[in-house]
């Protein structure tokens, strides 16, 4: 598994974990805690996802240019 894919992940499964905790009866400062936390996860989830999304669009660009050249008359 890619480096970036499993960050992405673990990142989720933390992510989905403090989702969990947050819904329980915890004290206030652990939420908050727990809050902070799952903001710092969400953006190495986001910043994972928009450089897939980078590659994705570069191999769709690298698609169409090949089939700009094929032309059916």
């Amino acid at each position: 598994m890619k480096e970036d894919m499993k960050n992405f992940e673990t990142a989720l499964g933390e992510l989905e974990a403090l989702v969990k905790k947050l819904e329980s009866d915890i004290a206030i400062d652990e939420a908050t805690k727990a809050f902070a936390e799952g903001i710092r996860l969400s953006k190495i989830c986001m910043e994972e996802l928009k450089a897939e999304k980078g590659k994705i669009s570069l191999l769709i660009d690298e698609l169409n240019n090949l089939t700009e050249e094929i032309t059916i008359d």
